[in-house]
């Protein structure tokens, strides 16, 4: 039996959703800021005039916020009663879990700052940042130190995201046979709670920037497991790391940096260590052939107009290809979490330290 002919596809509608896009998310984020989805969920069926009275908002503002909801989906009306969408309903709790989370990151950091992508592209640096976030530091990292609010946003969507993958991570690596992980730019010890736990015989050493490590103590102090982790402030660039590990974790940091940057890191962790030892590095996920897929993308603009101004979603492909120029050898590829992650692994082939590239 022949297939139907699939029906064209209109460009014209294509486009339009683009164009439309930046409306539709603008409706989004000012419905969350506001509380709809949350005053919705108490109170489905509520009114225009309900709604209004209950945001602080006059009628006209009303109606168009109630306008744009329902034609982007995000509410459905009944008569004259609103109701949040499925599409709606994981927004109305739960604001420092993904996806919640994601809203307040991308308005206020990301949403101003990705207008200047076409440039950021031509020169090749992070314009986004420079015209949009203040601070000196030539990453969104060092800039966060100084703003309390964003990196308060900052870190409620990255722990979102490193606890969903954290928990499914702890069982995906096998980490029985070692005894000691250096956690390279290891944040909150997210990642470093969830293995200490999990392998009650593992330490756990983790660095990152001093303000983060801060944070990251108390954390580890509140949950019991300052006897096993602990966490150094130093710059990963500029310091050695420490020795004495017999495996290390790179967890969603190299796709922060440029080619050059991520092999003098694995160089770096490669002196760190003696053969043998095991790496890890989770990173979202590229198809080996460059065609995907949305959020490689998405978060490759984010990197290069925002973040650093040089990193992006790499493929695996690349990593294990650096693995063997830095000294170690691939060992396997896991999918893991509902992002699209994926752990690239590897092991230290041989006791002479590498040079730097």
């Amino acid at each position: 039996m022949s297939q139907a002919p699939a029906l064209p596809v209109d460009p014209a509608e294509g486009l339009r959703s683009l164009f439309y896009a930046h409306y539709r998310f603008q409706y989004l984020s000012a419905a969350y800021q506001l509380g709809l989805f949350a005053l919705l969920a108490s109170r489905p069926g509520a009114t225009r005039a309900d709604i209004g009275r209950q945001l602080g908002l006059e009628d006209q503002p009303t109606r168009i916020l109630m306008l744009g909801c329902t034609a982007f989906d995000l509410v459905h009306k009944d008569g004259d009663r609103y109701f949040n969408s499925k599409l709606a309903e994981p927004l109305a709790t739960n604001n420092d879990q993904v996806p919640a989370a994601f809203v307040p990151w991308e308005q206020h950091v990301n949403y101003r700052p990705m207008a200047w992508f076409y440039e950021s592209l031509k020169a090749n640096t992070n314009v986004g940042l420079q015209r949009e976030i203040e601070g000196t530091s030539p990453t969104l990292y060092g800039r966060l130190a100084g703003n309390a609010r964003l990196e308060t946003v900052f870190h409620n969507m990255m722990g979102s995201v490193s606890r969903l993958v954290a928990e499914q991570l702890v069982h995906k690596l096998d980490l029985s046979g070692y005894r000691h992980m250096l956690d390279i730019g290891g944040g909150t010890a997210i990642n470093a709670s969830n293995f200490a736990r999990r392998w009650p015989h593992l330490q756990i050493t983790i660095i990152d920037l001093p303000s983060v490590t801060e944070a990251a103590n108390r954390r580890i102090a509140d949950l019991g497991l300052s006897d096993r982790v602990r966490a150094i402030g130093l710059d990963a660039f500029q310091d050695e790391f420490p020795k004495g590990c017999d495996c290390v974790l790179f967890g969603h940091f190299l796709e922060i940096w440029s080619t050059d940057r991520n092999k003098a890191l694995l160089t770096k962790a490669a002196r760190a260590v003696e053969e043998g030892a095991g790496i890890f590095v989770v990173t979202p996920g590229q198809n080996d052939d460059e065609t995907g897929p949305e959020l490689a993308a998405a978060l490759s603009a984010y990197f290069q107009t925002v973040a650093s101004g040089e990193g992006m979603v790499y493929t695996p492909r690349e990593y294990e290809q650096w693995f063997a120029e830095t000294g170690f050898q691939p060992t396997g590829r896991q999918f893991v979490g509902e992002l699209g992650d994926i752990v690239i692994s590897g092991v230290r082939t041989s006791d002479e330290a590498p040079s730097a590239p």
